[in-house]
């Protein structure tokens, strides 16, 4: 049974969460939508304190405390009333919370939780942050190395630290006893609370529990609390929290995997770096007349999971950060009192004093300072406040906005792998990337979390909500050159006249992956459709006028470059044709059979494709090679074919590894009767040393020979005779798969796009 002393206690702490929740409680919807309250009588306030949130209700519709707690462990685990904790320390903080769906919406009276939304601001997600279903699906330990730093390189884990924590707070007030709830929540090693003033409440905890210190700030300045705090600690490493921030547990953990793992380590944070090394962007937070390390290192409160490093520097500001004790020590016993007012004071002025040590001695959010053989660090000079301004324009001097309807999914089609190789040579370059997409815009997003991942910066939802609002963000980089790449006529070109506005003197490319209007208008003929011919000359009208708005055109094939040129010769049309990944045939011609095709079937040639396959094709290859097999190989397989699939023809739908399956079959096939631009799936195949026989519209506009690249045949029979042919005859196959990896190799390869798609951006010829 509770003591008298307990009660009281928890009646006082009770009165305090009132009073700092009760501005933002909706009582009038706490009734409205927990009816059994209303009916009850009860003060809503005082039910939601005492019962409400124990029970999993709610205090207002756009806060989900079971969905807080969920994100945010460590105010789980301190037993903290998630609204309390929120008005008081996260919504400055930048948690994040759910929000409740209407009852009446729902057809149910229990307040149904929608998907966390972010409400902070910062591009990038920290892993805390993430719902557990997408934390499931997504490996860190695969996220590659990056342009800018590495992708997740230290094998983080869940769970509290071992390491100590100091918490202190500089301005003279109390270490609030939530703080040193939610330490303890955070390591399973002691709490060290430093404080001159207020330590009763610091105290009472530390009687209830063994692993809380007080230490009294009773030195002559801070320096001697220092002094006297680091004899105390007994650990290799300890974490050193200022109270006024409130850091993720991720973290916590990521400073300490640095700091064991990476003895070159430079810097950590969410925060990106110009090449010269210079910081430049801390996820998007500093805001006007805050441009020194110190301010934006106290406007970090989260860490990202991709994290990249930067050069040390000598302005540490270590609001939070993880220390190496025994360094830290023999430097505060060395250093002469400066009467520094504060411990973060104190703490920075022992920077000079760190040099030459060969490790990592301090990790914090802003900075880090850096002593390892690897990167040797300059002794220190004296710090003036210049030496922590950020450059005037501090972004990256060129910058590449990818618009598009979708991330890049290089699993799932060639188209993708193009996209994915222009990212990739666009951050070679040394251009900053950012990525907009029309229609995927949730920061959830697997591909675009892969984007991040490589040094992307990828505009979504909800930190930038919409077209106008990632112009914006943009604008206030400062770039000096930039370039958007529109893609697609239907996606990025429906902002070509909204981005000339805004951006009068960036350099506008259109994108067209394919003539969309040329394909529609071969698909409505074939169709003998008049409908859909008129709205495929209207799509194409769409294209020209595109074309003529922008500054260049990346067109994939000669024959779209002959089909435009009679009427827009005057354009600026660029021949730009797909990247391919090679990978050279390792299976000689014994070892395959059968055939394949490859395709997205999101993509209405490729289901047509497939339907003149069973209709047409299939029965003249089969009745002359009765054991001939054919996979089909693709995402988004239709049931309607499936139930039409003929003996011998099997649907594999997506593979994770198209060259591997490459690697069993004789050749592919492309029997296309419409479509428009190159045929990744052409240049798919024959870069894996793979021949194919393709009709002639397949074939168009890839520079590619008949006889001695690929066969090209149309018709039923004409096609099986080709089909047969280059799958029976070795001597034939051998010299079309050397002939089409060569022809691939010099014109479909990234180095081959590379110099074209540089050219264009550098306004020059190809």
């Amino acid at each position: 049974m509770a003591s008298f002393f307990d009660r009281f206690a928890a009646e006082i702490r009770g009165l305090h969460i009132k009073r700092v929740i009760a501005p933002a409680f909706d009582a009038g919807w706490y009734l409205s939508h927990y009816t059994d309250v209303a009916q009850a009588g009860v003060d809503p306030l005082t039910h939601y304190i005492r019962y409400g949130a124990q029970e999993g209700r709610n205090p207002r519709s756009d806060f989900d405390g079971v969905s807080y707690l969920e994100i945010n462990p460590d105010v789980r685990a301190a037993g903290m009333n998630p609204f309390y904790h929120w008005i008081r320390f996260g919504r400055a903080e930048g948690r994040i919370c759910g929000s409740v769906r209407d009852a009446a919406a729902d057809g149910a009276g229990t307040g149904a939780v929608t998907p966390p939304v972010m409400d902070f601001s910062g591009i990038f997600t920290p892993l805390d942050r993430l719902p557990a279903p997408v934390l499931e699906r997504l490996d860190l330990a695969a996220l590659p190395d990056t342009v800018l730093g590495r992708g997740f390189p230290y094998g983080m884990r869940a769970g509290p630290v071992d390491f100590p924590i100091v918490l202190f707070r500089d301005d003279g007030g109390a270490v609030p006893v939530e703080r040193v709830e939610q330490a303890l929540a955070m390591t399973s090693g002691k709490v060290h609370v430093l404080g001159r003033d207020g330590c009763g409440r610091a105290r009472r905890s530390a009687l209830a529990n063994d692993r809380v210190r007080v230490w009294p700030a009773e030195g002559e300045t801070a320096l001697d609390d220092l002094r006297a705090l680091l004899k105390g600690l007994d650990a290799e490493l300890a974490g050193f929290w200022e109270v006024s921030l409130s850091p993720a547990l991720s973290a916590w953990t990521f400073l300490e995997a640095a700091m064991v793992r990476d003895p070159g380590l430079a810097h950590v944070g969410a925060s990106l770096a110009r090449p010269d090394g210079r910081l430049w962007r801390s996820g998007w937070r500093h805001r006007a007349g805050e441009t020194t390390l110190a301010e934006i290192g106290r406007d970090l409160h989260f860490l990202d999971p991709f994290q990249f490093r930067l050069k040390p520097s000598v302005a540490l500001d270590p609001v939070f950060g993880l220390a190496r004790v025994a360094p830290l020590r023999a430097a505060a016993s060395r250093a002469r009192p400066t009467g520094a007012p504060d411990l973060v004071a104190a703490l920075a002025g022992l920077v000079p004093l760190l040099a030459g040590d060969g490790q990592p001695v301090f990790a914090t959010q802003g900075c880090a300072v850096v002593l390892s053989e690897s990167e040797p660090a300059q002794p220190p000079q004296a710090a003036a406040p210049e030496d922590a301004g950020l450059p005037a324009h501090p972004g990256p001097v060129e910058a590449v906005v990818f618009v598009d309807s979708v991330p890049p999914m290089p699993d799932q089609d060639a188209g993708s792998v193009t996209a994915s190789n222009f990212i990739d040579i666009f951050l070679e370059r040394g251009a900053e990337v950012l990525f907009y997409s029309t229609t995927r815009r949730a920061w959830t997003d697997p591909y675009a979390l892969a984007l991040a991942a490589r040094g992307v910066v990828c505009l979504t939802d909800p930190v930038v909500q919409g077209y106008d609002s990632a112009c914006d963000r943009i604008a206030a980089a400062g770039y000096d050159r930039l370039t958007f790449l529109l893609t697609r006529v239907y996606a990025g070109g429906a902002f070509v006249e909204r981005t000339r506005a805004l951006f009068p003197r960036a350099r506008l490319v259109f994108n067209t992956v394919d003539l969309h209007g040329l394909r529609e208008l071969r698909e409505a003929q074939r169709a003998g459709s008049a409908a859909r011919e008129v709205s495929a000359h209207a799509t194409f009208a769409r294209e020209r006028d595109i074309i003529q708005r922008c500054d260049s055109t990346i067109l994939l094939s000669e024959a779209e470059i002959a089909v435009l040129s009679p009427t827009l010769g005057h354009a600026d049309l660029r021949l730009i044709p797909m990247v391919n990944e090679f990978r050279p045939p390792r299976a000689g011609f014994a070892e395959r059979t059968g055939l394949m095709f490859v395709g997205g079937f999101g993509h209405t040639p490729n289901i047509d494709a497939v339907d003149y396959i069973i209709d047409e094709l299939w029965a003249p290859i089969r009745a002359r090679a009765p054991d001939m097999v054919l996979k089909i190989v693709g995402p988004h397989f239709p049931d309607r074919l499936r139930a039409r699939l003929p003996e011998g023809v099997e649907a594999l739908g997506f593979v994770p590894d198209l060259g591997a399956a490459l690697e069993e079959v004789r050749l592919t096939v492309a029997p296309l009767r419409y479509g428009a631009g190159i045929k990744g799936k052409i240049g798919t195949s024959l870069a894996h040393g793979v021949p194919c026989v393709a009709t002639p519209l397949a074939a168009e506009g890839m520079g590619l020979v008949d006889g001695r690249d690929l066969l090209v045949a149309d018709g039923p029979e004409a096609f099986a005779d080709a089909v047969l042919r280059l799958h029976d005859d070795e001597v034939l196959w051998t010299r079309m798969s050397r002939a089409g990896y060569e022809f691939c190799e010099a014109r479909y390869s990234r180095r081959a796009v590379a110099a074209r798609l540089n050219a264009l951006l550098d306004g020059v010829p190809a």
